[in-house]
Parts: C-alpha cells; sequence; structure tokens
C-alpha cells in the first residue's frame, strides 16, 4: 500500500512540476543583482562622463552619484516585495491545482492498475458480488498459519475448507474434509457430512457442468440424513439430494415421494422450504420438457418418413395425428388425420381424430363449424354412443334452439357416466339448465 502512494506522489509531483515551468515559461523577472548592476552601470556612465566634460564639479558629483545609490536601492526593495506576493499567488494556484490532481490521479491509477502487491485488483476488471481470488487466497495463508499454531481445531479445518470451496478449489476442499471425517470423529455432524457432499458435487459439476450424485456423495448424504431430523434445513437438504440421486437413476416415484415429504414436513415460513420447492418445480419442468422433446422428435422422424414415402398406411397417419393432438399442434394433426381419412372414408378412429383436431383448431368464440358438425354426424351414425359427438350435436342443438332434441342428447351422455364425477355433474347443470 506504501509502495502505491509513493508511486502516486512522485507521479504527482512530476505534473506540478510541469505546470509550475509553464507558468513560468512566459515570465522574466531579473533579480536584485540584475536590477542594480544594469541602472546603475548605466547612470554612474553618464554621471562619470558629464564629470570628465566638466558639466559637474566634485562635489555635485559626489552627492549625485549618493542620490542614484539611493534610488537603486528603493527600486530593487520594491522590486523583491512585488516578487515576493507574485510567488506566494504562484504557490497558491499550484496548491489549488494539484491538490484536486492528485486525488484525480490516484483514482484513475488504482481504477486501472489496482493495489500493488494485488494484481488482480482493478477497479475496472472486478465484478459485482465476487471477491477477488486474492482474498481467499491469503484467507487460506491466515488459516494455515493459525492451524500451526494451534493444536488440532475443527473449526479452523472446516474454515479453510469451506473457503477452497468458496473460489472453486474442490479438490483441495475434499482433500480437507476427508481428514476431518478420518480424524474428528467424535465430533462429526450433519452440516460436515453436508458440506461434504456438496463439495462432491461442485466437484462434479466443474467436471462433468451437470449437478451428479455419486455414489461416494450419496453415501455421504445418507450418513448427513442420519444425523439430522427432515424438519431442519439441514435435514431436509441432505433428503433432497438423495430424492435427486434416485431421479438420476430412474427411480423418479421414488423421488417425488422423498421430496414431497420434505416439503409437508417443513415448516412454513422457512425461507429454505420455498427454495426447495423452487428446485423440485423446475426439475418436474426440465423432466416435461424433456418428455416433450423426445416425443416431438419421435413425431418428427414419423412424419418425415410417412411424407417421404407417401404412406397408404391408414394406422400410422392415425398414429401420427394423436401424436400431433398430444402436443397441442392441432394443425398438424388435422392434416395427417385427413390423409388417414382419404384412405379409408370408413375408418372410424380417422373420422373421430378427425373432427376432434378440427374441433381443437376452430376459433372457440364462434359455432362450431357445419362441416365439422356433420363429421360429428357420420361418426354417431357408426357410434352412437360417442360421447364427444354427443356433446358437440347437443351444444349445437341448443344454439339452434332445439332443446328437447339436446336435451334427449345430454341424456344418452349421462347414462354413460359415473355419477357424481366431475363430467357427470357438468352434463347435469346443463341439463338443469335447459329445463329451468
Amino acid at each position: 500500500m506504501s509502495f502505491f502512494f509513493i508511486l502516486t506522489l512522485i507521479f504527482t509531483i512530476f505534473i506540478v512540476l510541469i505546470i509550475i515551468l509553464y507558468m513560468k515559461r512566459s515570465r522574466t523577472i531579473f533579480s536584485v543583482s540584475q536590477v542594480n548592476k544594469n541602472i546603475f552601470k548605466h547612470q554612474f556612465y553618464e554621471i562619470n562622463e558629464d564629470f570628465k566634460n566638466g558639466v559637474i564639479n566634485k562635489k555635485e558629483f559626489d552627492t549625485m552619484k549618493n542620490e542614484l545609490s539611493k534610488r537603486v536601492l528603493k527600486y530593487s526593495t520594491s522590486q523583491n516585495s512585488m516578487l515576493k506576493n507574485e510567488n506566494k499567488q504562484l504557490n497558491k494556484s499550484i496548491i489549488i491545482i494539484s491538490m484536486p490532481l492528485i486525488i484525480l490521479l490516484s483514482f484513475l491509477f488504482y481504477h486501472y492498475n489496482g493495489q500493488p502487491g494485488l494484481p488482480d485488483l482493478p477497479l475496472s476488471e472486478r465484478k459485482d458480488g465476487i471477491l477477488p481470488v486474492i482474498f481467499y487466497e491469503r484467507a487460506i495463508i491466515d488459516i494455515d498459519k493459525r492451524i500451526s499454531n494451534t493444536k488440532e481445531n475443527l473449526d479452523l479445518y472446516i474454515l479453510k475448507a469451506n473457503t477452497l470451496s468458496a473460489f472453486d478449489k474442490n479438490e483441495q476442499a475434499i482433500k480437507i474434509w476427508k481428514y476431518i471425517i478420518n480424524n474428528f470423529k467424535e465430533e462429526l455432524d450433519a452440516t460436515i457430512y453436508l458440506s461434504y457432499g456438496e463439495t462432491l458435487i461442485q466437484s462434479a459439476v466443474n467436471k462433468e457442468n451437470q449437478i451428479l450424485i455419486s455414489e461416494e456423495a450419496k453415501e455421504v448424504f445418507k450418513k448427513a440424513s442420519k444425523l439430522s431430523s427432515v424438519e431442519t434445513e439441514v435435514g431436509a437438504l441432505t433428503r433432497f439430494y438423495l430424492g435427486l440421486y434416485d431421479y438420476q437413476n430412474g427411480n423418479i416415484e421414488l423421488a417425488q415421494k422423498v421430496w414431497q415429504e420434505i416439503i409437508l414436513s417443513a415448516p412454513d415460513n422457512a425461507i429454505w422450504k420455498k427454495q426447495i420447492e423452487l428446485q423440485v418445480e423446475q426439475i418436474s419442468k426440465n423432466q416435461v420438457d424433456f418428455e416433450n422433446d423426445r416425443i416431438l422428435s419421435m413425431v418428427t422422424r414419423l412424419s418425415e418418413r410417412l411424407y417421404r414415402t407417401n404412406s397408404q398406411n391408414t394406422d400410422e397417419w392415425n398414429r401420427l395425428g394423436r401424436s400431433y393432438i398430444v402436443l397441442g399442434q392441432f394443425e398438424q394433426a388435422q392434416k395427417a388425420y385427413e390423409r388417414a381419412n382419404n384412405l379409408n372414408k370408413e375408418n372410424l378412429d380417422s373420422l373421430k381424430g378427425l373432427a376432434e383436431a378440427m374441433l381443437l383448431n376452430s376459433n372457440k368464440d364462434k359455432p362450431v363449424d357445419e362441416k365439422i358438425i356433420d363429421i360429428f354426424n357420420d361418426i354417431l351414425l357408426l357410434d352412437e354412443n360417442y360421447l364427444l359427438g354427443l356433446w358437440v350435436i347437443a351444444d349445437n342443438e341448443i344454439l339452434g334452439n332445439n332443446y328437447i332434441k339436446a336435451e334427449q342428447l345430454l341424456n344418452r351422455i349421462l347414462i354413460q357416466l359415473s355419477e357424481g364425477t366431475e363430467e357427470y355433474n357438468l352434463v347435469l347443470r346443463k341439463l338443469n339448465e335447459l329445463q329451468n
């Protein structure tokens, strides 16, 4: 730090000297001796010439010489005083300019170069919220000194392991955790095992660029779970990681059961409960996205093959249409079912799929298109108990004020449903509305 200030001071003095030279560059002020010499020489020369030429006598010569000496002395004293005043003003100007300049240059120097001895600390290269690595390195040096000066101290070793983990020295941190577990067996608790397990996870993340729970980490978390309760943060986190291990190994239902137990057991006001809930939601979302991507990939390959070969297989076109409906791509589903229906007009699955796809692809704010109604009527001729067809036709009859026909269709639906179900209650409410 002292070197930094010395360097800044030298640089500032250099700038100040440049300022002084600039301010004095256009000034030419004679010294007192120069003024005396030049004036006295010139005046004495004139008096001496007058004396030689007999213009003045000896007495007048001495009197004039004495008077001239007094004037020269007075003039020199006045000039010296003016020079001092001007020098004071110059000094004030230099101070006024130099002080803010020193501050400005210091900040600029520190911004671009940092503190000498801490090479990674230029302000211009710092990142918000990230502590420079050199502070961790100095902390490790300090911890090592304290460890060497004391007997076996568990807290110091834990501090060292956590500090190493903080700046991604996970392999070194793992060695410290293993040393702790092997040498402080009587003092081990769930928190130590949890920290060790999380360091193993972070090490795997750095190597594989993804979160992986290894067998070693699983065993560590098991030990932590035995020493902790599910209602605590440490206990909840250890069980969350165990659930993640099950999830990554295909035991999705078991993992979800473990996570649900954690969420139900956690205190409502615990901050970590919300964090675990968010993690579980994200994992579930990722799983859904993965499944959707997998299904979409399969459907895309099927679609490319059927269109490329102009397939004549009705069942495969029906399968493609059903897959598009599952994915919510109703327009593509309609096209697939149209291809199937063109191959076989009597195929009931093609008719049902086409009607459903067209219905889902239609404007929900407008009455159902007559073409769709006709297809549903054709389906009911082949399958008179087709629930979706009965519901759509009944709704269309209501729009046409054919309430008796609509009631008949709704009753045909009702007798096929189990009493008390959501669908049963929906149809029943519709009937009650018509009768009232």
